[in-house]
C-alpha cells in the first residue's frame, strides 16, 4: 500500500502550470489536501483518500481492478511525486524505506478522482525490482508520454526509472511528523540498493 509519498520538484510544478512557487512536502499523507493533475491537464489540490461507505479512505486503487471496468463517478487523474516510503517488517519492527527515482526530480503517479467528493486515490500495481524485496505493490510510475495516455483513457507501460531505496528515520512512522528534508535523510544503518 501506498500511503505517504513526496513531492520535491515542485519548482518544476510551477513552471509547468505558471503558478507561484508551490513549496515540497516530504510527508503527503491521507486526509492531506495534495496537487494532482486533472483529465483536463489543470493543476489543483484535492483530499488523498476517497471516502468509502464506513467513512475509512481508499488510499490506493489496483490497477487490475480497472482495467475494463467503468467506475462511475471516478475519473483519471495524475499525482506528482518525487518518491514514496514503504515499510518492512524486519525482526520484530516495521523500519521505513525511501524509494525514490534519481533521474528524475518529478514524474506522477497514475491515480483516480472522484470529482464529486474531491479525492483522489493512487493506482498501484505490482512491484518490479527492487521494490518487491520490500513490498508487493507500488504506485504505477508514468512516464511523460504515459501521463497524457493515461489522462487520455490509455493504460500506458509503467516507467522503467531507475529506482533507488534507503532506510530513513523512524519519525515518518508519525503521519503528524514535521514536513521536513529530515524525513528522507538515510539513516546509519546499512542502505539497500
Amino acid at each position: 500500500m501506498c500511503s505517504r509519498y513526496t513531492i520535491i520538484g515542485t519548482r518544476i510544478l510551477s513552471e509547468r502550470f505558471g503558478l507561484p512557487t508551490i513549496p515540497p512536502r516530504y510527508n503527503a499523507a491521507p486526509g492531506q489536501r495534495l496537487p494532482m493533475i486533472t483529465a483536463e491537464d489543470q493543476l489543483t489540490k484535492s483530499t488523498f483518500g476517497i471516502v468509502r461507505g464506513d467513512a475509512g479512505r481508499r488510499i490506493n486503487a489496483r490497477i487490475e481492478g480497472l482495467e475494463g471496468k467503468a467506475r462511475g463517478r471516478e475519473e483519471r487523474c495524475a499525482i506528482p511525486a518525487s518518491g514514496f516510503y514503504e515499510w518492512k517488517t524486519e525482526e520484530v519492527r516495521k523500519e521505513p524505506y525511501y524509494i525514490t527515482f534519481p533521474d528524475r526530480e518529478l514524474l506522477s503517479f497514475a491515480g483516480i478522482y472522484d470529482r464529486r467528493n474531491d479525492a483522489f486515490a493512487i493506482v498501484t500495481q505490482a512491484a518490479s525490482d527492487p521494490v518487491k524485496s520490500i513490498h508487493q505493490r507500488m504506485p504505477l510510475i508514468l512516464t511523460e508520454a504515459g501521463e497524457r495516455e493515461w489522462l487520455t483513457g490509455t493504460t500506458p507501460f509503467s516507467s522503467d526509472e531507475r529506482i533507488e531505496i534507503y532506510r530513513v528515520s523512524r519519525a515518518i512512522n508519525n503521519p503528524a511528523a514535521p514536513d521536513d528534508p529530515s524525513l528522507i535523510l538515510r539513516t546509519g544503518r546499512h542502505d539497500w540498493w
